[in-house]
């Protein structure tokens, strides 16, 4: 069975989607200590999401199966630097992007990102970005199967 993608419904789709940022967040965290596992994150993080994806042209995609959410994406509009060409400046961004374990492997994910990518082609746009934690194999291995390549490489140090 495939998953349906719709758009989300904040009035009856939040509690899915605080539950989503905290499943993601644990699902990190096997990779980064920094992330927050209270049921707050999801809470404290939506309202930016939504706001991104309503002030920058975005969208909060929902996956469905038989009527209960088993995974999301964000996506919304971002502009580069004034160095990079004006007319490449406008650039989709994938901000976030899960789906629950259970569904992982069914390419629940590939219609996820595929939604955003429909999107922004109907913007116009020219180039999505998308994020990964560098030892998240399986999320790096999965947006290079589906066309994407390094682009930038972030550099931390913690002090």
């Amino acid at each position: 069975m495939s998953a349906h993608i719709r758009d989300a419904d904040l009035g009856r789709d939040r509690p899915s989607l605080e539950r989503f940022i905290v499943g993601s967040n644990t699902y990190e965290a096997q990779f980064e200590s920094d992330r927050r596992l209270d049921a707050g994150a999801g809470a404290d993080y939506l309202p930016l999401l939504v706001d991104s994806a309503t002030n920058k042209r975005g969208r909060i995609f929902i996956a469905e199966e038989a009527g209960v959410p088993i995974g999301w994406a964000v996506c919304y509009v971002e502009q580069h630097e004034p160095f990079v060409k004006e007319e490449e400046r406008p650039y989709g961004y994938v901000s976030e992007l899960f789906v629950v374990e259970t569904h992982r492997g069914r390419h629940v994910g590939r219609d996820l990102l595929n939604a955003c990518e429909d999107h922004f082609r109907a913007l116009g746009l020219k180039t999505v970005l998308i994020g990964a934690l560098s030892p998240n194999a399986r999320a790096v291995n999965a947006y290079r199967a589906a066309g994407y390549a390094d682009y930038a490489i972030n550099l931390r140090k913690v002090l």
